[in-house]
């Protein structure tokens, strides 16, 4: 998988995680996040806001790590946020659906 490619399957996880993060914490309240930095930023922020900024800021630091050439930890990154994020959320509302 090529650099660009990297980069976009990032992208394309982190906008993932963040819709699916807005939508239980939207459905299920704050306490369904597990991060105690973002779930701080929820509580003085909203859960729009917070979780857009902190997207915006994990996507700006893949960009760094793209542009640096550090394709491995980007690669490692993604799959730790599909494995860890993704699809913890999705199997969260199958079941509570």
């Amino acid at each position: 998988m090529g650099p660009r490619v990297l980069l976009v399957v990032f992208i394309a996880l982190q906008a993932a995680d963040g819709l699916l993060t807005y939508a239980a914490v939207e459905r299920f309240g704050p306490q369904a996040e597990g991060n105690p930095l973002l779930l701080t930023w929820i509580m003085l922020t909203g859960s729009g806001p917070a979780v857009f900024g902190a997207k915006v800021l994990a996507v700006a630091c893949g960009g760094v790590l793209y542009a640096a050439g550090v394709h491995s930890v980007l690669a490692g990154l993604s799959a730790l946020y599909l494995l860890m994020a993704v699809v913890p959320w999705l199997r969260v509302f199958a079941v509570m659906g």
